[in-house]
């Protein structure tokens, strides 16, 4: 399909034709006459820079200006007329591109029109025909006994000494050593080793390693043969000659985790609790109000998936690049097999999270949902009060961060799913 958006005789023509799916080639000419005014512009402009010798600055005949400088000139008017030009024809054909255009077959000559093409991907114009009548679920785990205990574990853990113990370690244990390299089968210590103190267990030192440890007690020492080419996925691999080395490890000491008891002593010890009973009503509270923001983003999620699916459309290509390279940060010696597996994995999030978003922006678009600026004002003064600023303050931080947007688009996506809960069926 051709769409002509401008008269013969205007500056520019445009010519749009609709490729597959979100594709779209721009058809472009500008008109001889602005072809002409652009280039005497760009050459009065040089005139005014140039200094050659035998001519006073500014008067130097257009013979010698086009002879020396005429492709100079032609190139800059070529490439700002391609600019100018296309970004007028996608704001007059209402077009949003999803990314940078493609330039090709550009056409220029001195005196005459300019004409190119452009290839683009456009943002897609959705059509919402179906909002609501689904039947969703609002699932609620309910907390567990067992869930409860594993938070005040995790808050033993937290609060655990270390005790000085006369044994071989054992897994779990916190170790003092020193640990030297030897150059030779035969080398003794030189008493230069370096000092570590590290969890046994933890993957903090070499599998061998740990082995050594666990064979001494408090006190000992040894010269033990180390396979550094290891199983541990948190050491490079080497297989070079130096693959297994000797290193002289001396044991100091050996500490155990000592757990505090599970008392009113420890509540108060966590925060302001005046008792057990309390601190256990704390946790239950905040898994139950963890469980109900899951089941808010189990049932969002569903509303999307339902959404979608009864307004399917396709995602341009290009944002799904845009979005996916945004994600990988690969460094410049990453293997480039890697990266495309992961580029690949990431397709599908990519592709979901664009749909999401589209839709969102559309029914907030078609609904009014946008967030009014009172609604943001009070959001901010909300948030400033958490944060024990004052609304001021925290605008100016929002600001310098590019964030203040964020605020209002929170706001309206807030309102897009109290609306799309209104227009379904929630159990």
């Amino acid at each position: 399909m051709n769409n002509t958006a401008e008269k013969s005789d205007a500056p520019f023509e445009v010519a749009v034709e609709v490729g597959d799916g979100w594709k779209r080639r721009l058809t472009i000419t500008v008109a001889p006459e602005r072809v002409a005014r652009e280039r005497a512009a760009e050459r009065a402009r040089l005139v005014k820079r140039l200094r050659i010798k035998g001519f006073r600055k500014g008067k130097v005949p257009a013979s010698i200006v086009e002879q020396r400088y005429g492709e100079v000139i032609d190139e800059r008017v070529r490439s700002s007329l391609v600019e100018e030009a296309y970004r007028q024809a996608v704001d007059e054909q209402d077009i949003r591109p999803a990314g940078a255009a493609t330039i090709m077959n550009v056409q220029y000559a001195p005196g005459e029109r300019l004409t190119f093409q452009a290839e683009v991907e456009i943002v897609p114009s959705i059509e919402l025909q179906r909002v609501g009548g689904f039947r969703l679920r609002r699932e609620v785990a309910p907390v567990t006994e067992e869930e409860v205990q594993a938070i005040l574990e995790g808050i033993r853990a937290e609060h655990a000494t270390w005790e000085a113990v006369d044994r071989k370690p054992v897994q779990g244990d916190q170790v003092s050593v020193r640990i030297e390299p030897l150059a030779a089968a035969d080398a003794e210590p030189s008493g230069s080793a370096t000092p570590y103190q590290f969890v046994i267990g933890g993957r903090q030192a070499l599998p061998d390693v740990e082995k050594a440890i666990m064979s001494m007690a408090p006190g000992d020492g040894g010269t033990f043969l180390v396979d550094f080419r290891g199983d541990d996925a948190n050491h490079e691999r080497d297989d070079g000659p130096e693959a297994q080395r000797r290193l002289h490890i001396a044991l100091d000491g050996v500490e155990e985790r000592v757990l505090p008891e599970l008392d009113d002593g420890l509540a108060s010890a966590v925060g302001r609790f005046e008792s057990l009973p309390e601190l256990e009503r704390t946790v239950r509270e905040d898994l139950a109000r963890h469980h109900d923001e899951e089941a808010e983003r189990t049932l969002r999620t569903r509303i999307l998936d339902s959404l979608i699916e009864a307004n399917p459309f396709s995602v341009p290509e290009t944002l799904v690049e845009t979005y996916v390279s945004g994600l990988i940060r690969a460094p410049e010696d990453a293997d480039p097999e890697e990266v495309r597996k992961a580029r690949e994995s990431l397709l599908p999030h990519a592709e979901r999270q664009i749909k999401e978003q589209l839709v969102l922006d559309r029914l907030i678009e078609r609904e009014g949902l946008e967030a009014t600026g009172e609604e943001i004002g009070a959001e901010l003064e909300e948030i400033a009060a958490g944060r024990k600023l004052s609304a001021g303050e925290l605008r100016r931080r929002l600001a310098k961060e590019g964030q203040v947007e964020a605020v209002g688009r929170n706001l309206a996506v807030e309102k897009a799913f109290e609306y799309l809960k209104g227009q379904s069926t929630i159990e």
